[in-house]
């Protein structure tokens, strides 16, 4: 919390007192109720891929690759979970498993995200914010956006000629990209770590190089990932931090308030509620809805945190909307209003 302080002028930090006894209550991570998730994400893809595999046909391929697609995003989510230690409440298990069945199925690091997002709460939306530099160099994060560029940004994004800019950013996570350990953020990535990924890599690659189906394997489990991490998570990354005043803590970071389709797509496991979560990182993902309703009760806290209801909105809130003013003329405001 120093960093904050220090990053930020007087009076922007929300003051958590008073709200400390129910955030203990609210950190209790349940074992076993990620543990029956977890392990029912990979039942839906591996149900999903023997049933496409069996039948045969492209229609079933794609609706597989949909259905594994959701799974994937879930996946990611967890990974954040595990990222803060909330997956499991032993930090052994929840970082072993969080790499086995999480992070590495994803061609990604659970260590080295950890310590890029780290970065990114203690220094949120500053220059010493991976994510805010990302998104200050990259035109397709740069918002308040017109309706047709916006529009041209989720077709980009759909036919995937944006996705280098994805990998690019998103290489900081990756254990292929870091084999040579450059030490970013001053993280070690010891080799130890690095061996662990060759042999999960060897044996699980391995093992689906020599199915006869491993084309099919393959396809089912990289296409959807490709598909998700340019549309769906892209836009969950938008509604984060972007086309915000930022000159309090709680206008610095959006919370959507999602529909079903959105849980379904890009907002599994409450991780919309992204408000609650910068403000209460110990909080895990069954009780953040709770304690936005909690944190809504208070009029001062509703009467300044940025809300919105569903993604749809949000994507309206990052496109301008035309004002006219009494003297006739007129001129582009982004849209920002706050749910209540």
């Amino acid at each position: 919390m120093d960093d904050i302080i220090r990053d930020r002028p007087p009076g922007y930090r929300y003051s958590r007192r008073g709200t400390l006894p129910l955030i203990r209550q609210l950190s209790v991570i349940n074992n076993s109720r990620n543990a029956l998730l977890l392990a029912f994400q990979w039942v839906i893809i591996v149900a999903a891929m023997a049933i496409a595999i069996q039948i045969d046909s492209v229609p079933v391929y794609l609706v597989a690759g949909l259905i594994i697609g959701t799974r994937i995003q879930c996946l990611a989510v967890m990974m954040h979970d595990a990222c803060h230690g909330l997956l499991f409440s032993n930090r052994r298990v929840n970082d072993l498993v969080g790499d086995i069945f999480v992070a590495f199925p994803l061609m990604l690091s659970l260590d080295l995200y950890r310590a890029n997002h780290l970065q990114h709460h203690r220094h949120t939306n500053t220059i010493h914010d991976y994510d805010h530099r990302i998104q200050r160099r990259d035109p397709d994060q740069h918002f308040p956006k017109s309706p047709r560029a916006m529009f041209w940004l989720l077709v980009r994004s759909i036919t995937g000629l944006n996705y280098y800019r994805v990998a690019r950013a998103g290489r900081i996570w990756a254990p292929i990209a870091n084999f040579h350990n450059p030490k970013r953020f001053g993280f070690d990535y010891r080799l130890s770590l690095r061996l662990g990924y060759v042999a999960w890599a060897v044996l699980v690659y391995g093992a689906i190089l020599w199915s006869p189906f491993r084309w099919q394997i393959l396809g089912l489990l990289l296409i959807p990932q490709f598909f998700w991490v340019n549309v769906f998570n892209r836009i969950r990354a938008m509604a984060e931090h972007n086309g915000l005043p930022d000159n309090h803590e709680l206008n610095g970071t959006r919370t959507v308030i999602p529909t079903l389709l959105d849980r379904l797509l890009i907002g599994p496991f409450n991780v919309s509620y992204h408000l609650e979560h910068h403000l209460f990182p110990s909080v895990p993902w069954h009780n953040l809805r709770r304690l936005h309703l909690h944190l809504m009760a208070d009029p001062a806290y509703a009467a300044n945190a940025h809300v919105t209801r569903g993604y749809w909105g949000m994507i309206q809130e990052l496109m301008p909307t035309r004002v006219t003013h009494g003297n006739g003329e007129s001129m582009d405001e982004a849209a920002t209003p706050t749910a209540r």
